[in-house]
């Protein structure tokens, strides 16, 4: 993966995509069906999005190269349609953009990001966030 200034993703930094993701809607939309699909063409993916919006073949291509360019496809040009596929997994781009998030939006807090997602009315105390992580860290490893 090409990185930029402090370990951060090329595509962290584009000015394209969506403020603090590097990611914009579509190319979300984009990856989401290729992380599905595993190996797919842009006639595939074309098809998968034609059923949810309106939307141009070339515009499907252009936004696929432009992810290939951001190295988050990886494309195989040995047949005549392109074979793409995910030139890193789904959920290591998820916590690339939501330590985006966390650091840019909130202060680096992470305990503030943790209380949101689990519908907690109040915020996690630091203490509280350091006992949380150690027990998801003992479940994740037992």
């Amino acid at each position: 993966m090409e990185q930029t200034g402090a370990g951060r993703p090329k595509w962290l930094k584009s000015t394209k995509g969506a403020p603090f993701t590097g990611i914009g809607s579509l190319e979300a939309d984009i990856l989401a069906i290729v992380w599905d699909l595993d190996r797919t063409t842009v006639r595939d993916v074309y098809e998968t999005l034609r059923q949810r919006r309106k939307i141009a073949y070339t515009t499907v291509m252009t936004v696929m190269n432009n992810l290939v360019k951001k190295g988050l496809l990886t494309q195989d040009k040995q047949r005549v349609a392109y074979v793409y596929t995910p030139a890193m997994p789904g959920r290591e781009v998820a916590h690339i953009v939501l330590d985006s998030v966390v650091q840019r939006l909130m202060g680096g807090r992470k305990n503030l990001a943790v209380s949101h997602l689990l519908g907690l009315a109040g915020d996690l105390s630091p203490e509280q966030f350091d006992e949380l992580q150690a027990w998801a860290s003992k479940r994740l490893a037992g």
